[in-house]
């Protein structure tokens, strides 16, 4: 009796286990027909399943759902993910069945060009599988993500998302799977913005993968030939690039009977390519068929639809149909966000809601281009100026707002790209408008400068802004204390991915920085939250105006603003000349030797090659200096790119005639002036407002021998130097810690006793890594197991300094990573984000003896002169070397300094 009672029970459990493993067999088939773009199928499959709250017949449904978003069946997949996301709720697991469907929806969103959206629905899914979900839905939610930061312009962010989807892929699958050839073609995409060769090797691998699973014509090979001829195309392989391009297409015609996005997409590229070769009409029919598919398959807003338009409109423009030009520009602000109607080509929408923040961008730049073409080309009217201008300003809006949703420094310097020509079209065509607005040509000509100047190292500026908005909002040490902790871990990790890790440790360390990126955003945006005024301090930086630089200038100084524009090919030198009575802008073209002349120069007094050297120095002051007034003796030098790591003081104010004269008597600019550089005018105002006191503590380090391992020379000079200064100071009564051999540490330079010197002198090597910024470093001693002895830039930018002076006697620590918008991003810029007032740096390796000397002339004269600027003491060091027996440039000219 008991037996034939159980057997319902046993028939029912036998059964739903039957029923379970039917629907993890068709779970795992429906991914084999997707897998194999066989949607339809895919779909038909589902439908025998879905319907119902346990956790198969839900994830079935969202097979289903991406089935219907790879056929562009938008409307159906959105309801289909309503039903689904509510049976989640009711299911057994609903944080984690939710957050795979809120993951699809993302998918849904991307393919809808709605990155916006779909940001934040993956970031919450990304965080959430992370505690309760399936690690593969993770990857795909992570690589969902990787996606939508490329879209939308943030590749590092996409990078880090994407290799942790790849790193779970490859722990999980088996190496052949088709999840791992995606990632491959993934990662591909986002370093086809920042890393051509890189991008091209992983879709190498995603090609290869995909061939052996599929075949050489199947859709997925479209996708990463399409991708490959993406980077042909940038490469300027355009003959590789239509073949990629048109194969992916016959497979697209092949696989889509009616027009789909991936065909339009294809389009597009082919004729992008037909106009980076000039033949523009051909590229323009390309454009018309993409545009075609575009809004049948999407209708009239998407961002894809802007982007074409875009293309259009620079053709039309290129051709000198200005009007047609600014119409297709127009018609893109329209596709690209979903309340703007107006055709008026002098309306903007307002920059706050956007479907593609670059393309927005975009738009609204290349009509402030076309509108100032129709001026010259067309109607010379002024007001095609002003609404160029007006246009611009709205750009400048829009790239601080993009700024604001940008998180990591990479990302920011690259948008810093984008954001420079946009500048670059603002300073000249303000110029312009300053030549005919008669009534307005002092406010155009401040205006100009605005733009300019907010082309200057913003993302450090922004840095500091954030540093600073901690300090005034009240947030608690321990806070402030927890920060530092995940920012030292974060650059830890980030440094020693740099230095080429094995496969396994690379492994472990993406791992770490994905869950400490994570935990640092998280950290930022609850203070945000939790201390109002501490984000509105953070977001309210703005470029100074040129009455507030006056106000801080001294009467005998000028500052010197460059900003190098390209427009068209066109290279022009823009020289704002600021003093404490007068502005004024020196515009004159770039010559065409300028870049070779920066070269010869810094070769010529490095190699001592004095006649290439009085050629070049010549040749640089007649391009960089303008004329000044007579009671102009200090300059603070505001330098543009590659200009950035030249020393100034050796330039030769007067043609010499005599090509043997002897080094002491040539006419450098440092026998006129005193010479100190900036990166920008914000900063400037910003050292002002914390102007350094007398030296009263100093901190000399020189570790004078180093291990083999980094094969670098001893300086036994060094420990002269330092001695020396140590008994200089003593002498003044100046409170002085004396860091030698062993005990100049890496571990003694963090300890926190570091703000309080006013003064720091490393006396030691130093390199800068231009590929990897991350590297650049100081050599000190290595004192414990968990020290190395380098102290990397990252480490340096989490020192809590509060000196007035930094001195960084080693070799090449003035030099870095040219970067556009930014200037050049290596150990100084640390330091200055550090909270360093004022350092000397220098731009080659120089001798330790003549160094000793310098320095320990340059102290003295400070010492006895405590009144006097750093700058004015360093150019008399010099010239006291000058007239020793080390004059040549050689010696004096590398050590320069930065601050006001």
């Amino acid at each position: 009796m008991a037996r034939s009672s159980l057997l319902p029970g046993l028939l029912l459990f036998v059964v739903n286990l039957l029923q379970a493993q039917n629907s993890q067999s068709a779970s795992e088939q429906i991914d084999e027909l997707l897998y194999d773009s066989k949607f339809e199928d895919a779909i038909a499959f589902a439908d025998k399943f879905t319907g119902g709250t346990s956790e198969i017949s839900i994830l079935i449904g969202n097979k289903k759902a991406e089935a219907l978003i790879q056929l562009g069946r938008y409307e159906q997949a959105t309801a289909l993910l309503d039903q689904l996301q509510s049976q989640a709720e009711k299911s057994n697991k609903p944080d984690a069945l939710g957050a795979i469907v809120q993951s699809t929806r993302g998918f849904l969103y991307l393919n809808q060009g709605r990155s916006d959206l779909a940001l934040e629905l993956l970031e919450n899914a990304v965080i959430t599988l992370n505690e309760t979900g399936d690690p593969l839905y993770q990857a795909r939610a992570m690589a969902y993500l990787g996606q939508a930061y490329s879209a939308t312009g943030k590749y590092a962010q996409a990078e880090e998302q994407l290799q942790m989807a790849l790193t779970i892929r490859l722990d999980k699958l088996p190496e052949s799977h088709e999840l791992i050839a995606a990632s491959y073609n993934d990662l591909g995409m986002a370093f086809s913005q920042t890393d051509v060769d890189k991008a091209l090797d992983y879709f190498d691998k995603a090609i290869e993968l995909y061939t052996r699973l599929h075949g050489a014509t199947h859709p997925k090979t479209a996708i990463v030939n399409t991708n490959m001829g993406l980077a042909y195309r940038s490469l300027k392989l355009y003959g590789d690039a239509i073949t990629v391009f048109e194969d992916a297409l016959k497979i697209w015609q092949t696989v889509y009977v009616n027009p789909h996005p991936s065909q339009a997409f294809v389009l597009l590229n082919l004729g992008q390519t037909y106009a980076s070769m000039g033949e523009l009409n051909t590229a323009l029919s390309f454009y018309a068929k993409a545009l075609a598919i575009y809004q049948q398959t999407h209708g009239r807003k998407h961002p894809d639809i802007a982007s074409t338009y875009n293309l259009i409109g620079k053709i039309k423009v290129t051709q000198g149909n200005f009007n047609e030009g600014l119409a297709s520009y127009q018609q893109a602000l329209i596709a690209n966000v979903s309340t703007f109607e107006s055709t008026d080509v002098n309306q903007n929408p307002d920059g706050s809601t956007f479907y593609n923040g670059n393309q927005l961008l975009y738009s609204i730049m290349y009509k402030a281009q076309a509108l100032e073409g129709r001026y010259f080309g067309k109607t010379l009217k002024q007001t095609d100026l002003n609404n160029a201008i007006t246009h611009l300003q709205n750009c400048d809006a829009l790239i601080d707002r993009l700024r604001q949703q940008t998180i990591k420094e990479s990302d920011k310097i690259t948008l810093g790209a984008i954001a420079n020509e946009v500048y670059a079209d603002g300073a000249r065509i303000a110029f312009e408008l300053s030549d005919v607005a008669f009534r307005k040509r002092s406010y155009y000509r401040e205006l100009s400068f605005y733009f300019a100047e907010k082309s200057k190292a913003a993302v450090l500026l922004d840095a500091i802004s954030d540093t600073n908005a901690k300090s005034f909002a009240g947030i608690p040490e321990e806070l402030l204390e927890e920060e530092r902790g995940l920012k030292s871990a974060l650059a830890l990790v980030n440094q020693k991915l740099a230095q080429k890790p094995s496969e396994d440790e690379e492994k472990y360390l993406r791992e770490t920085a994905f869950h400490l990126n994570q935990s640092y955003q998280a950290f930022i945006k609850n203070l945000e939250n939790q201390y109002p005024e501490y984000f509105n301090l953070k977001y309210n930086s703005t470029a100074p105006s040129i009455s507030q630089v006056q106000a801080v200038l001294p009467g005998n100084s000028a500052v010197l603003s460059y900003f190098i524009d390209d427009y068209n090919g066109r290279a022009r030198l823009y020289t704002y000349v600021i003093t404490k009575k007068s502005f004024r802008i020196v515009s004159k073209p770039l010559p065409a030797a300028y870049n070779k002349n920066l070269t010869g120069y810094r070769n010529s007094i490095f190699f001592r090659d004095q006649h290439s050297f009085i050629e070049t120095a010549t040749a640089l002051h007649r391009t960089l200096i303008p004329g000044l007034p007579r009671h102009i003796n200090d300059l603070i030098i505001l330098p543009a790119g590659r200009m950035g790591v030249i020393p100034f003081e050796a330039l030769l104010t007067q043609k010499v005639k005599n090509e043997d004269e002897p080094y002491p008597v040539l006419p450098y600019l440092v026998k006129k002036f005193s010479t100190r550089y900036e990166f920008s005018t914000g900063l400037m105002l910003q050292r002002k407002s914390d102007k350094p006191g007398p030296i009263q503590s100093a901190m000399l380090c020189a570790p004078v021998t180093f291990p083999e391992k980094d094969n670098l020379s001893d300086l036994p000079g060094t420990a002269a130097e330092v001695n020396t200064l140590n008994e200089l100071f003593a002498t003044k009564k100046i409170s002085c810690e004396l860091l030698t051999n062993h005990l100049a540490s890496e571990s003694a330079i963090k300890t926190k006793a570091l703000k309080n010197y006013n003064l720091l002198h490393f006396a030691t090597h130093g390199i800068v890594d231009e590929n990897n910024p991350e590297l650049s470093r100081i050599f000190l001693q290595n004192d414990s197991e968990a020290e190395d002895g380098n102290l990397f830039s990252g480490e340096i930018y989490n020192l809590q300094l509060n000196a007035s002076l930094v001195t960084l006697s080693a070799c090449q620590t003035g030099l870095g990573k040219i970067s556009k918008g930014e200037g050049v991003i290596g150990l100084s810029r640390a330091l200055v984000y550090a909270g360093a007032k004022n350092i000397i740096v220098t731009f080659w390796s120089v001798s330790d003896e003549s160094t000793a000397q310098l320095m320990t002339d340059f102290y003295k004269l400070l010492l006895e002169n405590p009144s006097l600027p750093f700058s004015s003491t360093l150019r008399q060091a010099k010239l006291n070397l000058l007239s020793s027996h080390y004059s040549a440039p050689y010696y004096w000219a590398p050590f320069v300094l930065i601050g006001f």
